[in-house]
């Protein structure tokens, strides 16, 4: 059962990777909204899921409006989003693409990073549970980490190392990856080699650098993954006007509105600063595939500028360069577009901009559909009946208590 925030599960099977990919097809991804500045130097996918868990013990409030809010907030600063899945367990949501089922997250990831090519740019959001399980073959951790999909009482959860396999391994030379994981023991869920490790406070010394937390998960492509709070911490959910919101999402989605320019450091810490004026005790992590320069500009394009003097510890076959990267492999414009507000016909209410430390954004926003003379639809899939049909509390029963066992 969930005690705490703590979710301590069984071991789930191994991801069939391959049978995965064959479902790859039936993807049907959307574009959002229209950036004012489209991206030629490659494609811009992005895939979200937020879940409640309605009608289960374990239910949460924040997770669907988290994905709501990011939305709103990448249309905001108009990044330029051509590929976009949804999943969340609300069909009336805009653009939804189907429910967070095990499989359709699987089958997601892999649409996500499947095909790419240097010079594409991915976005990976995810709202909802986080679990753990004894480690049986990793020496650098005790316990792994899980996301919970929505049927997880039935099909289980799905294991760290199998989201590296699927969300990591496969990226070339020249792709950029960022993830944002607001859930619980999220710091390590995709168990990438290096990590800003701070004090328990969350405060920064002199030079603030990466540490190697990993000697192995390396990958060619680069990977910045902001998480909710340590792998022993919880993510909570706040109140923030007339909804509920996951805490770090709120605090994230703050510092892309509000931080423009800064650095990798300084959006973490202002992060933490958010939540902590907010008086919540969890410590957002930042971890990478490579050795990130922290005092170089934060940016969702591009390739990290790393941290020269520590390219040592990342084996020679994972510092390729890309090859054939398109000329325009860059943001639209330097850095982004000055924050443009959204067109009138906005399709996600996003957040409200405000000054640094006046506290998070109003989200009190009336739920907008997609206009279809303006959303393009690569194409459009209505989810399994049975989804739509049956009652969450009836399709998706709480877990057996002997399954979660509070630490």
């Amino acid at each position: 059962m969930l005690a705490n925030g703590l979710l301590l599960v069984d071991r789930p099977k191994r991801v069939d990777i391959n049978a995965g990919r064959r479902l790859i097809h039936t993807v049907r991804p959307i574009i959002p909204y229209r950036a004012p500045v489209p991206y030629t130097g490659g494609r811009v996918r992005a895939l979200f899921i937020g879940i409640n868990y309605t009608g289960t013990r374990n239910a949460l409030r924040g997770c669907v409006n988290d994905v709501r809010s990011m939305l709103g907030t990448l249309q905001q600063i108009s990044f330029p989003i051509s590929e976009c899945c949804i999943l969340v367990d609300d069909p009336s949501f805009p653009g939804y693409t189907g429910m967070p089922t095990r499989e359709n997250i699987i089958t997601h990831m892999l649409w996500l990073t499947g095909d790419v090519r240097p010079g594409d740019v991915l976005f990976f959001h995810f709202s909802g549970h986080g679990g753990q399980v004894k480690a049986t073959r990793d020496s650098e951790e005790k316990y792994d980490q899980c996301l919970i999909p929505l049927d997880c009482a039935k099909n289980g959860s799905i294991l760290d190392d199998d989201l590296f396999l699927m969300l990591v391994a496969p990226l070339p030379p020249g792709v950029r990856m960022t993830c944002v994981f607001d859930c619980c023991h999220s710091a390590s869920m995709l168990d990438l080699p290096f990590s800003y490790v701070t004090p328990r406070s969350g405060g920064g010394g002199a030079r603030e650098y990466m540490h190697q937390v990993r000697r192995s998960n390396f990958s060619n492509g680069d990977v910045v993954m902001f998480s909710g709070c340590t792998d022993s911490g919880t993510s909570a959910d706040v109140q923030s006007g007339s909804q509920a919101n996951g805490a770090a999402t709120l605090a994230f989605t703050w510092s892309l509105l509000n931080t423009h320019g800064f650095s990798y450091l300084n959006i973490l810490l202002k992060t933490r600063e958010e939540l902590r004026k907010k008086g919540r005790t969890q410590i957002p992590q930042l971890t990478s595939s490579k050795p990130i320069d922290l005092y170089k500009p934060f940016s969702l394009f591009g390739m990290i500028t790393v941290n020269a003097s520590m390219m040592h510890c990342v084996p020679q076959q994972y510092q390729q360069r890309p090859q054939g990267l398109p000329p325009q492999a860059m943001p639209p414009p330097v850095g982004y577009p000055a924050y443009m507000p959204p067109p009138p016909q906005g399709y996600y209410p996003p957040p409200q901009r405000q000054g640094v430390g006046s506290g998070y954004p109003a989200q009190g926003y009336p739920v907008q559909g997609i206009p279809l003379q303006q959303a393009t639809v690569v194409a459009s899939r209505r989810p399994p009946s049975q989804y739509v049909s049956a009652p969450p509390s009836a399709q998706y029963a709480p877990p057996p208590p002997r399954e979660y066992t509070p630490l």
